[in-house]
């Protein structure tokens, strides 16, 4: 017996020298960034830019793959699952991955927001509601009032129930005292154009989608004062509504990666997003630049589970 667990600690040794000298080697292979949308969509630009900028920075080129669906559910419950070897790193847009684990139904199987171990911030898209350019609705308080006169008339696009989209429509409804119907899209490669062709009357969502958009007027951008990116949309605080609301856009990867692998991981994603070329392109792209480290994202990441319990606590959605 004692011959055996002598046996036993030797394998294990072996075991754990052997993950060590992998670790230590990585990366070895090419790095998958998994996006959780279609593409096309803010989440999609965003990585493109990672990739095209990490090149002679990494080690190993980035490689964008995409898992899409249930507002970016399917997406981060397959990076929840995927093996924790540095190899599958994933992007994350809050408050989504907060909101879905609060609403999913006992028993019904998916990730939890534990489950997604922060790696660092990217970059932050403040939302905007928006009509197309020759909509009857030339003002917020056109919209507001029609809606409410109309209760679940106006269809406004989202990208998917349980997403930020959702949140900020919540929001909207609650300062406003309107109802609208939502439609949801897988993304909002989906969402634009169901906006653009009049599939839906209006779009509660990303500021990218409305500065990558023609023939759209942006009603109103929910930042505390004119948002840079698009200075001539009026706020909501400036229309009477205190309405705040953006995406966080990042990256996490599976519990358990080894320490030196997400050291590796979070520096080298600090480098790329501290390249000057890189925030200009993706300013250019209709996001904000805003890199934080792992700990600051997952404090933002708390902040935003915080806010968003109030708010469905608010409309008797949680208890």
């Amino acid at each position: 017996m004692k011959s055996f667990r002598i046996l036993m600690v030797a394998v294990l040794c072996m075991v754990t020298m052997a993950a060590s000298a992998l670790a230590a080697d990585y990366p070895t292979k090419p790095i998958t960034i998994m996006t959780a949308f279609n593409p096309g969509g803010g989440s999609d630009v965003s990585h493109r830019l990672l990739e095209k900028y990490a090149r002679g920075i990494f080690d190993e080129p980035l490689v964008i793959t995409y898992k899409p669906g249930a507002g970016g559910e399917i997406g981060w419950t397959t990076l929840a699952l995927s093996k924790p070897d540095g190899y599958t790193v994933g992007g994350v847009d809050l408050p989504h991955i907060v909101l879905q684990p609060m609403l999913r139904r006992k028993g019904q199987p998916g990730y939890k927001t534990e489950d997604l171990l922060p790696l660092c911030g990217l970059v932050y898209d403040a939302n905007v509601a928006m009509v197309r350019a020759d909509s009857q609705w030339k003002t917020l308080a056109d919209l507001v009032a029609y809606a409410k006169a109309n209760p679940g008339k106006v269809r406004v696009a989202s990208v998917g129930k349980f997403s930020g989209d959702h949140l900020f429509l919540m929001q909207i409804e609650k300062a406003t005292g309107a109802k609208f119907a939502q439609v949801p899209y897988a993304g909002s490669g989906k969402a634009i154009p169901a906006l653009v062709t009049g599939e839906v009357d209006a779009y509660f969502g990303s500021g990218s989608s409305f500065l990558r958009m023609e023939n759209t007027r942006g009603l109103a951008v929910a930042t505390e004062e004119r948002y840079e990116l698009c200075p001539d949309v009026p706020t909501f605080k400036e229309q009477g509504y205190n309405i705040i609301s953006m995406k966080f856009r990042g990256l996490a990867v599976p519990r358990k990666v080894p320490a030196n692998v997400l050291n590796y991981l979070e520096s080298h994603f600090a480098t790329v997003c501290g390249n000057r070329e890189y925030m200009d392109a993706v300013k250019n792209s209709g996001l904000m630049p805003a890199f934080s480290t792992g700990k600051e994202f997952a404090d933002i990441i708390a902040r935003e589970k915080s806010q968003a319990e109030q708010l469905l606590k608010e409309f008797n959605i949680i208890n």
